[in-house]
């Protein structure tokens, strides 16, 4: 590991909503055939840890360090060693613990098979969330009693061959989720519980599900949580269960329910570069490169009925890089991945 010291450097988090700066951190560059758990460990607070490109066949917990972890998107793949969550955040971790432009994948637990989130509220943005299995709760993200930021990820092709698990499940959490492009996995993009009270905006849901189950959103929250300017399409079962009922439209959920709890979420085909994502499971779905995913989940900008590209919340915090209105999905708002 390659260490070098930078003065006044800042940690920046998506969508604007935190900074944390310190007055002298190390960058810890990490390469192929090293251990980022060794760099977590021995990393200081505020500290930056570059992962390389490569591939890094471990499972990391920050164990309370207030560090970044930061890859280079598709080409950084931190595989798992399929004994447990990917990625933990259990020991009371915040804002400045933070996982950025990597590649999740491989991940075999009963709770949280790409990421575990419990007790704690890190930064989780611009990763690849893909192949990972849980049996009991939470495929991709798992988040328990947290206030996370869960920004411009992309989560697909999570599963489970056991219980019914969703790409992203709340148990008595309230994170803000904003900016996600939740796609083909095989239960509910978001399943809501306890006495969650989340923010859900600009986020992108479509074709979830398998075997008659998945919708985009599952709310059981005691009508605590918040979802806008989000689009749905095709999930398998519905677009959102909440109070009891199935909607299979969210524009009519949004008619009956509506504010402070429904603004403005949209139906509508997002018109991906890969035009019909394959099942999960199935032999093309497996031939897809990550550098595929990443690609081909973006919203076609030539689309003739697009509703995701300057669909998403009008507010100019959410603005795109370029200052144009919200492009729904991961693709979406100032936290955009660079790759």
């Amino acid at each position: 590991m390659r260490i070098s010291m930078r003065a006044g450097s800042s940690l920046q988090v998506a969508v604007a909503l935190c900074a944390a700066a310190t007055a002298s951190a190390a960058t810890i560059t990490v390469g192929p055939g090293e251990s980022i758990q060794a760099a977590i460990e021995g990393a200081a607070p505020g500290d930056r840890i570059d992962v390389a490109a490569g591939t890094y066949a471990e499972d990391i917990d920050f164990g309370g360090k207030a560090v970044s972890v930061v890859g280079s998107g598709p080409d950084t793949v931190l595989h798992g060693t399929g004994t447990g969550s990917v990625v933990t955040f259990e020991s009371g971790e915040t804002a400045a613990s933070v996982i950025d432009s990597m590649v999740i994948r491989g991940g075999s637990a009963v709770v949280g098979g790409g990421i575990k989130i419990n007790g704690a509220s890190p930064t989780v943005v611009r990763n690849i969330v893909l192949d990972n299995f849980a049996s009991a709760r939470g495929s991709g993200i798992s988040v328990q009693d947290s206030q996370s930021l869960i920004a411009n990820n992309l989560l697909v092709y999570n599963e489970t061959s056991l219980g019914d698990p969703h790409a992203i499940q709340l148990a008595d959490a309230s994170p803000t989720i904003v900016n996600n492009t939740i796609v083909r996995n095989d239960s509910n993009g978001i399943f809501i519980a306890g006495t969650s009270a989340p923010a859900i905006k600009n986020n992108l849901l479509a074709r979830n599900g398998s075997k008659g189950r998945g919708r985009g959103i599952c709310d059981f929250s005691p009508g605590t949580a918040r979802i806008s300017h989000s689009l749905f399409w095709k999930n398998r079962k519905a677009a959102l269960l909440t109070g009891g009922t199935d909607f299979g439209k969210i524009r009519r959920a949004n008619r009956l329910i509506g504010p402070p709890r429904l603004i403005e979420n949209v139906d509508g085909n997002p018109e991906f570069l890969l035009r019909r994502p394959p099942a999960i499971g199935s032999k093309k779905a497996e031939a897809l490169t990550i550098a595929d995913l990443a690609a081909l989940f973006r919203p076609n900008p030539a689309g003739k009925r697009l509703r995701a590209i300057d669909g998403g919340d009008p507010d100019p915090a959410y603005d795109d890089r370029d200052g144009t209105r919200n492009d729904i999905g991961f693709t979406g708002g100032p936290g955009s991945p660079l790759w």
